[in-house]
């Protein structure tokens, strides 16, 4: 059993992942037919990690606690910490499990302690620091750090925990300012892995060390290690992407071994009951003979095992530690290809939404305008979708912004109605809306959540009901000091949704099937809703009846900020956008695309602003220094010169108010936006009406700074 384990171990490690798996799974048979407890723990043990290979966390989750109860029976502390330790390891993977990897951990560490196991000290305390990092709790991350730079582990000390080890602390210090410390850890990682050849580390370390470089400004060494580190890393995503291919092909092959491994334990489970079906004597011989068996058997071979067992612990915290690299790879690619995917639809789409605006507002044929409404409504759709996908990737990830802003409710309902306008009238509907008498003027809380929720649910009436009524109803649910609790209802007489299909629309990419439906959509924005509303400690409730129609409902809490207009309500209108602040107004539009140029100059134009155009951040740099600008609209990502340093240079010495105009999501650029040094932040595709109203607003505020 020794043999299969060791020869099972290697196949993992080649990508041979059907092959190792059906090792584990004979050595289990043996050992359950053996009823040997050690290597019943050990076959379940790794059977886990086969699991958690494949992405089967359930499955993984029910073999570490098998290991970890055949270990119990053992009274082995060794072992029975090695189980904790996987235990702590598979939940620390889950940021909900937070509490129950955190007491594994402690009884993992107790365990070891007692035995004076010094490398399972150090196999727990590298993982409950990297699960620290990894959920950037810095400050109980630095006393772990230190502890395992101490004396009690360095003759301890293998390549992998030594680049490991540095990184995380050069992480440290890197996200808490100490930038020259990192600097130093991250050397030591390169000239580590450059010549063990750590391609895991050295990636980290290349990433770290160039952002570093960039931070203190030192950008042609920051520029240099940024492409070392893009050439590691493309080489490890296609490492990466083999061994993927390899455990994807093992996956759909391994079925049958795992029907084997259930008929053995099946067959264990039914030869452990008919035991139990004899007589107390011989249950007692049989018990009693076992006892001595084992006892001989562990005594004559207990100094062997442990070393087997110490070995066997290296290698699998080394597979955790490439398999974990491999992963968070994985995230970054992901990340990566999202943030390249929004902006490279979103800019096109900038120049179809901005043509067919300006078009609409030149062209008054009413063939003309029906036909450039329904461009705009195309265009408006594919926005609609890539901020969907764009949206569930956000969630995923844990990016989802929570601010929280004073707004009007009434006010920001009618603006999401009128929006689907042209929707309600395409599909022949009439949307009412119905809002409590006692709903507060002012209320406080996330407006844009609310903006996403709404907007799916509208969207989806509109979009599943013909010829139809759409009510968007709002009830007080209750009010308590300044606190308010409301249920929103959306409710539609269209076919509705069966009563097989009501889960199942929830799920992402799906819908409920209807042949007579026109629309079918993405399948993405009732999804959307349930995770945004879970977010909000809410749920979606769903009423419906095939041909009566649905109500989707949901309720949410918000702080009253003001209970009464000051005006009257019912005739409150918001500030008109006074557009005649832009006449005269010298405007620079730093943009390499050249469509997106033309859209941008004719909305300002048509207003009497004189634009000027430069082509990268270097041409804005240069025109700044000859001609006086009142505001400078600003791409981020361009040729020669980003926007961002571009801003940087600006800034030194003019005041001149500078607007991000991007088409990069903001959660991804906010924070070195700001650091740059620009005033404001625009999203392309854009409103025309907010665009213009940005614009202003940053030309007004700095005509006040500077004249007072």
């Amino acid at each position: 059993m020794d043999s299969l384990l060791d020869k099972s171990y290697d196949l993992f490690t080649q990508g041979a992942y059907k092959e190792s798996f059906e090792l584990n799974i004979k050595t289990l048979k043996i050992a359950l037919e053996e009823e040997d407890l050690l290597y019943t723990s050990k076959a379940y043990g790794y059977l886990g990690y086969d699991y958690l290979n494949q992405g089967d966390t359930i499955a993984a989750i029910e073999n570490f606690k098998k290991a970890h109860q055949f270990a119990l029976n053992l009274k082995d502390p060794t072992i029975l910490a090695n189980t904790y330790g996987d235990l702590a390891s598979i939940y620390s993977l889950d940021s909900s499990k937070t509490e129950i990897s955190t007491a594994y951990t402690l009884k993992a560490i107790e365990t070891y302690k007692a035995t004076n196991d010094t490398i399972g000290l150090q196999y727990i305390y590298h993982n409950y620091a990297d699960a620290l990092k990894e959920k950037e709790q810095w400050s109980e991350l630095k006393p772990i750090l230190d502890l395992l730079n101490g004396d009690m582990f360095k003759n301890h000390m293998n390549n992998i925990y030594r680049a490991s080890i540095d990184n995380m602390m050069a992480e440290y210090y890197y996200h808490t300012g100490s930038c020259i410390k990192a600097d130093s850890l991250l050397l030591n990682v390169i000239s580590l892995g450059e010549k063990s050849g750590l391609k895991g580390e050295l990636e980290i370390a290349y990433d770290y060390y160039s952002r570093s470089l960039a931070i203190q400004e030192k950008h042609n060494e920051a520029f240099q290690y940024r492409l070392k580190f893009e050439k590691v890393h493309e080489a490890n995503l296609k490492e990466k992407n083999a061994v993927e291919n390899n455990r994807i092909a093992a996956t759909f092959q391994i079925d049958q071994y795992k029907k084997d491994l259930a008929k053995s334990e099946a067959e264990s489970q039914l030869q452990e009951e008919k035991m139990q079906e004899k007589t107390f004597f011989n249950y007692g011989l049989i018990a009693l003979s076992l006892i001595a068996i084992l006892g001989l058997f562990f005594t004559f071979n207990l100094s062997k095992k442990r070393k087997q067992l110490n070995r066997a612990l290296k290698e699998k915290n080394k597979l955790y530690l490439d398999e974990k690299t491999k992963t968070e790879k994985l995230a970054r690619a992901k990340s990566d290809f999202f943030s390249t995917v929004s902006h490279e639809l979103r800019t096109p789409l900038y120049g179809v939404i901005g043509l067919s605006t300006i078009l609409l507002e030149n062209n008054k044929e009413a063939a003309i305008q029906e036909d450039l409404k329904s461009l705009q409504f195309s265009a408006d759709y594919l926005l609609a979708l890539i901020n969907d996908v764009l949206q569930i990737n956000k969630i995923d990830s844990n990016q989802i912004d929570n601010e929280q802003v004073d707004f009007n409710l009434r006010d920001l309902i009618e603006r999401i109605v009128n929006t689907f306008e042209y929707m309600r009238r395409q599909n022949k509907n009439v949307i009412h809306v119905h809002l409590a008498n006692d709903t507060p003027f002012l209320l406080h809380g996330n407006a844009t959540r609310l903006s996403q929720i709404l907007m799916n649910l509208i969207g989806n009436a509109n979009k599943f009901t013909e010829n139809g009524i759409i009510d968007i109803s709002l009830i007080t649910k209750k009010i308590e000091d300044d606190q308010i609790s409301l249920t929103f209802a959306i409710k539609d007489n269209g076919e509705g949704i069966a009563q097989n299909k009501k889960e199942y629309i929830f799920e992402e990419f799906k819908q409920g099937a209807s042949h007579s439906y026109n629309y079918q959509g993405t399948g993405l924005g009732l999804p959307i809703v349930k995770r945004l509303l879970n977010i909000s400690g809410s749920d979606i409730h769903l009423e419906t009846e095939i041909g009566q129609g649905s109500i989707f409902s949901f309720d949410l809490d918000y702080q009253i900020v003001q209970k009464e207009n000051p005006l009257d309500a019912t005739n409150f209108q918001p500030v008109p956008l006074n557009t005649a602040v832009l006449k005269g107004k010298n405007i620079l539009i730093v943009e390499d695309n050249q469509i997106n140029q033309m859209v941008t100059k004719k909305i300002l134009e048509k207003d009497g602003a004189f634009c000027t155009i430069a082509e990268n951040g270097q041409e804005a740099v240069d025109a700044v220094k000859t001609s006086v600008y009142d505001l400078i609209l600003m791409d981020v990502n361009m040729p020669v010169m980003n926007g961002l340093e571009a801003t940087k240079l600006i800034k030194r010495d003019h005041h001149v108010p500078i607007i991000a105009l991007t088409a990069v999501e903001i959660a991804e650029m906010r924070q070195n936006i700001l650091d740059a040094g620009m005033d404001d932040i625009i999203i392309k595709p854009y409103d025309v009406s907010i665009f213009k109203r940005v614009i202003i607003k940053n030309i007004q505020n700095q005509k006040s700074k500077y004249s007072a």
